[in-house]
């Protein structure tokens, strides 16, 4: 089925979740058993684009835990990278020519992955912080302990992977017990960790961003990054809530509004919408900008609209701004786009 058309709200892309399980599979674990309690089958195992349950999910972490009664399996599953087998997230991510470009594009696409864990991303002067929060409730503490062990596992392989060099981790702090197996968290990641912290997160410096990776291509990035984004308006087209926010947008003839004006005309607070599209991993200003990528393309390819016409009519007052944006949303600048028209 295709991502998006008709999607349930509990139910996720699997690419995250298939990966796992062929992980298990490799473990020794008999298909039948890591399923057991789903009504998944080897058919959807591989379909790229199917989606799975978040409630199946779960089931299949806490069935890999009961069968290979390895507390710490999630550490050694994750060893090697995983971006790869990621669909079009994950070339994306490795097209990126530098390590600041993969790291932009895995934050704006996060939810293509499929994961458990949601990331709030902040950069400050001398290092970036990312902290880690469940993607949806978890059921017990082991599965969100097996969550976060996935992701800082597969997250370091993965960019060890893209500058083929050990990826440099400053610190990490865990809200959960130190478990018995901590050694084999300083044997893979090789710096400071604290356990029974207020929140998860780890710290790296910012000098990374401006590493080269090994297989960065600038054309392969941009036709990637447009797929996510054409991915991503899939997924969120079947949301009624953003649909909503789409529809107050389109109604709005460029007069684009601010979220407490949305909140309003939602019935809710303005609080209470930015939680419910914290839920779904997202923002209104990343909406808002999706939105402004569409119109700004249909605007550009398709009428005779001066650049300080159509910068006016997505919202910018001025259209340098607006230059600056289109560039940093698409990797395009007008005249890119204008030639494209023409071709």
């Amino acid at each position: 089925m295709n991502i998006g058309e008709n999607m349930p709200e509990d139910k996720n892309p699997s690419y995250s979740a298939r990966w796992l399980v062929r992980q298990l599979i490799a473990k020794g674990i008999p298909l039948s058993r890591i399923f057991k309690g789903t009504d998944l089958s080897e058919a959807w195992l591989k379909d790229e684009y199917a989606l799975i349950p978040k409630a199946y999910y779960m089931t299949i972490v806490n069935n890999a835990l009961d069968e290979s009664k390895n507390p710490s399996l999630a550490l050694h599953l994750s060893k090697q990278p995983n971006v790869g087998e990621m669909g079009i997230w994950g070339y994306a991510i490795i097209s990126s020519p530098t390590m600041g470009e993969a790291n932009q594009v895995a934050v704006q696409f996060w939810e293509l992955n499929g994961g458990m864990v949601r990331l709030d991303y902040h950069k400050e002067k001398d290092c970036s912080t990312w902290k880690i929060f469940p993607a949806f409730p978890m059921t017990s503490q082991r599965l969100w302990i097996f969550a976060v062990e996935v992701f800082l596992t597969t997250f370091f392989s993965d960019f060890t992977f893209l500058i083929n060099q050990e990826f440099p981790i400053q610190e990490i702090r865990l809200s959960y017990p130190e478990p018995s197996y901590s050694s084999v968290y300083r044997g893979v990641f090789k710096c400071p960790i604290y356990f029974n912290q207020e929140v998860d997160l780890f710290r790296m410096s910012s000098s990374y961003e401006k590493l080269p990776t090994a297989m960065g291509n600038t054309q392969l990035a941009r036709i990637c990054k447009q797929q996510c984004r054409e991915f991503m308006a899939k997924l969120k087209g079947s949301d009624k809530l953003i649909s909503a926010i789409r529809d107050i947008l389109i109604a709005s003839q460029g007069q684009l509004p601010r979220l407490p004006i949305i909140a309003e005309q939602l019935a809710m607070s303005p609080r209470t919408l930015r939680r419910r599209l914290q839920e779904r991993n997202t923002t209104y200003q990343i909406i808002l900008d999706e939105f402004r990528i569409e119109l700004a393309k249909e605007y550009i390819t398709t009428t005779s609209l001066s650049v300080d016409q159509i910068a006016n009519r997505i919202g910018f007052s001025e259209a340098t701004t607006f230059r600056r944006a289109l560039k940093k949303w698409t990797g395009l600048n007008i005249g890119e786009f204008r030639r494209i028209k023409a071709g």
